[in-house]
């Protein structure tokens, strides 16, 4: 069985099909360079997420040594 260059394309080194979001046809114009506005919203949402995930770990801590804090303050003092 002979595979040809577009055949291969089509699947992942896996042999699965390749899913991406946007189908090829929805580009035909583009010359497949990544443009300033695509870049700045992979950047934002990088940014954003990193924050998010920031937060809730800081959250996370805080919520955690206030208990401790409170916990030993209560086996002191009550």
């Amino acid at each position: 069985m002979q595979i040809t260059g577009s055949a291969v394309d089509d699947y992942d080194l896996e042999g699965k099909m390749a899913n991406g979001f946007y189908s090829q046809e929805m580009y035909l114009g583009e010359d497949g360079q990544l443009t300033w506005f695509n870049a700045g919203v992979r950047v934002g949402v990088g940014i954003g997420l990193g924050v998010c995930v920031g937060l809730g770990i800081g959250v996370g801590l805080l919520m955690r040594s206030y208990q401790t804090t409170t916990r030993n303050f209560r086996r002191r003092f009550f």
